[in-house]
Order: structure tokens, then sequence, then C-alpha cells
């Protein structure tokens, strides 16, 4: 009766404790937001097609080629493969491992035994199974460390897609603005070869002296030398654009990137809460994954102290003729358990505990810049976002003043109050306003897309599982 009312307490108490998880209490840090808050639009909702309301076809297409054939992106989707793999993996050692077997062998024993020289045959099938008992979660702990480590992986994947679609658009509307930049340099370098050609005639008929031929010259020269750079960052920024489209070598060096012909209007990015931010950013939710992963393995770790316990079984049948093997008399079958207990192991289960706590404070620390790396991008980005659209303003009104100036000019020339000089000179001034309007312009577009970026671009935990 006592050793039956011992049993049935062992028992509970195994049941008790199966399963149970040796991982601490995770507690994620409370983020301390800032009271005020720079708001576009409060509902906060970002497309996750944001690119899309720049209205350029052109980019749109290039984006979705970017998606479909870049490395890093795939790199991406394989980690995230390689990560669900893992978890399939750890889900699988919850269960039990059913194997089964099948002999048959001729023997003959020696004739220096009992019954020596005899020859028999022997044939055997016996399926088997084993199984190992969680009670101290350290499975469990494992899986939930995958599972951590997929969703990590996933929002790995979508932060390389937002940098990668960012990057796109970026390098495309600076394309854009080096192609419009181009073209009024150029105009620009006809003007000053006017004038050169003007003082050469000049200096001709000895109306001015040598120094003021030479000076035009190098005006000229310097327009020149400004075209051909502004060419050469053309040059770079297409290859830039191709190895990010993930082109081949012969592709980069022959495709030729469609651009639209101006620089589009910039949009107003809509800017949510601060809490936003802590779920529609990815790479804050993959730290976070990180940080719940790394708080499991602690659990695995610990659960090394206690001991391991497998239960296995197999049942089958034996015989000597091949044709009796499945028969009730020839039926074997064995039960039993394997009790693994730590006693000496030198440090080894500590050390892997003091490994996994100090990987979760690592995880910890690096949960908690991220989140602060966040803030500060969207502020920055901000900030930026608002200079540089009081800068495109200043420059509207500038171009347009000078572009009055080159008007007037025109008229005086007309009815001979003022040279030719002159007037090319209120035409240079004129375009050179017009690129540092283009230049303005592009720099908006560019702080916008940074803010989409800053803002997670339209990143949703719900759209990382698809």
């Amino acid at each position: 009766m006592m050793k039956i009312r011992y049993a049935i307490i062992a028992a509970g108490t195994v049941l008790m404790f199966a399963g149970c998880s040796m991982a601490p209490k995770l507690v994620i840090p409370k983020t301390d937001l800032p009271s005020t808050y720079t708001a576009v639009n409060k509902n906060g909702e970002i497309s996750i097609n944001w690119w899309k309301n720049f209205d350029d076809s052109n980019l749109n297409k290039l984006i979705a080629e970017a998606l479909k054939n870049n490395d890093d992106l795939k790199l991406a989707v394989i980690r995230v493969n390689e990560a669900s793999s893992y978890l399939e993996l750890s889900r699988a050692d919850l269960y039990p491992v059913i194997n089964a077997a099948a002999s048959g062998y001729r023997q003959k024993s020696s004739n220096k035994v009992f019954g020596g020289g005899a020859i028999f045959n022997s044939f055997t099938i016996s399926p088997s199974i084993g199984y190992e008992l969680d009670l101290w979660g350290k499975l469990k702990s494992r899986k939930t460390a995958e599972i951590s480590s997929v969703l990590a992986a996933q929002a790995n994947r979508a932060a390389v897609k937002l940098t990668l679609i960012s990057d796109v658009a970026s390098i495309y509307f600076n394309l854009v603005s080096v192609d419009n930049q181009i073209r009024i340099t150029e105009t620009a370098a006809e003007s000053f070869r006017q004038i050169y050609e003007y003082r050469k005639n000049q200096y001709k008929y000895g109306d001015i002296n040598k120094m003021a031929v030479y000076q035009t010259k190098a005006q000229y020269e310097n327009s020149k030398l400004l075209v051909e750079s502004i060419k050469q960052q053309k040059t770079l920024l297409a290859s830039a654009l191709s190895m990010l489209l993930g082109k081949t070598p012969k592709e980069i060096f022959e495709a030729e990137i469609m651009l639209n012909k101006r620089l589009p209007k910039p949009a107003e990015v809509p800017v949510g809460l601060p809490s936003a931010l802590l779920e529609n950013r990815p790479d804050i939710k993959s730290a976070e994954e990180n940080l719940r992963a790394k708080n499991a393995m602690v659990g695995a770790a610990k659960a090394a102290y206690f001991p391991n316990i497998s239960l296995t079984g197999s049942f089958g049948y034996q015989s000597k003729i091949l044709s009796d093997l499945i028969d009730s008399s020839t039926e074997i079958w064995q039960i039993g358990k394997l009790v693994n207990i730590p006693v000496f192991d030198f440090g080894r289960i500590k050390s892997n505990i003091k490994i996994s706590e100090a990987e979760k404070g690592a995880a910890l620390i690096s949960y908690e810049k991220t989140v602060r790396n966040a803030f500060k991008e969207v502020y920055n980005a901000l900030n930026k976002l608002k200079i540089s659209r009081e800068k495109l303003k200043m420059r509207q009104k500038l171009t347009a003043s000078l572009k009055k100036v080159w008007v007037l000019s025109q008229k005086r020339f007309e009815y001979g109050y003022s040279s030719r000089p002159e007037l090319l000179d209120a035409q240079i001034k004129f375009l050179n306003a017009k690129l540092n309007l283009v230049k303005s312009n592009e720099e908006v577009i560019a702080n916008e897309i940074l803010l989409y970026k800053a803002l997670g671009g339209g990143w949703s935990t719900k759209q990382l599982q698809n």
C-alpha cells in the first residue's frame, strides 16, 4: 500500500513539472515616449506601397524589378526559410521517433562451444519507438526560441525590403535630378561660350585687354568641366541602381535606365504617433524577437541541470524460418527507460547558463539601442524635411526673381540699353538658380523617402506574415 502511494506521488510530481519552462520571465523595457510630436496626419497611416505616392511609372517598374532580383533580399528570404526549418526541427523533437528495422542472416557457431558447429538462420522484423520526456521544458524553450528566431528573420527581411525600396527610390530621383542638372549646365556652358566668343571679338578690335578674354575663357572651361563631372555622377548612380536591381555585369554596362523628365512634386508624408513606431519598425520587431529567443535559451540551458529521461520500446518478430516470421509464437518486445543525470560536468552547464544570460543581456541592450535609434532617425528626418522644404520655398522665390531679371535684360538688350554679355550673365545667374532649385527639390524628396523609411514604410506585423 505504501509503495502504491509513493508511486502515485512520484507520478503526480512528474506530471506537475512536465513541460515547465525554466526561462526567466521576460519584461520588455518600457519606452519613454516624447510628450510632444510633430505630426502631419494624426491617423499615422502609411500605405504599404508608399513610393507610388510620387506617381512615377518608371520608379514603380524599377522597384518591382528590384524586389524580384535583388541579391540581399534573396538572402533575407533564405534566412527566413532557414529559421523556419530550425523551427520545424524543434517541433519534431517534441514527438516520438519511430523507426523500423529488419534483418536476416545465416550463422555458424564455434565448434568449441556447447552445441558447436551448429548452422542456423535468423530473421527479425522490429519497429521501435523513442521519446524524450520534456519534464523541465528544455524542448519547449528551444521551440519558443526558434519561433522568435523565425519572426526575427521575417522582420529582418522586411527591413531589407524597406531599405531596398528606399535606396532605389532615392537613387532614381537623384538620377532624375542629375539629368536635369546636365541639361541646365550645358545651357549655361553654351552661354559662357558665347560670352567668350564676344570677348575675343572685343579684344580683336582693342576694346578690352587680354586678361578679360582669359577670364571668360576660364569660366567657359570650368562650365564644361562641371558638365562632365555631373555626367560622371550620373554614370556612378546608374551603376549603383543596376546593382540594386540585380542586373548582370553585361546589363550594367549596356542597360539604359528610363527616367522621368522632371522631378515630382514633393508629397505629404503622414506621420503617426510615436508609439506606432514600436509596431511599424521592422528592426525593432527583429530586436524584440531576438531578445525573446535569447531569453528562452536561458531556460533551455538551466534545464540541463535536471535529469534527462527517455522512454524506449520495441515490438517485433524473430524466427529461424522466414515463413514463420509473422507468428504469435515469434513475438519479441522490449520496454525501457534511459535516465541521464548530470553529476560532475566540471562547470559546463553553469558556463552555458552564463553564456545564455550574457547573450540575453546583449540582446536587451541591442533592443533598447534599436528603439532609441528609431526615434532619433524619425526626429532627424522630420527636421531635415522641415528645413529642406523651407529652403525649397526660398529657392523658388529666388529663381522667380532672377527669371524676371533675365526677361528684363532681354528687353533691354533688344532696345540697345545693355550688351550681349550682360544679357548672357543674367541668363547664367537664372540658370544657376534653376540648378540649385532642382537640387533643393531633390533634397526634399530624398528627405521624404528618409522619413518614410524611418516610420517603417508601411510595414506591419500582419503584412510580415504574408
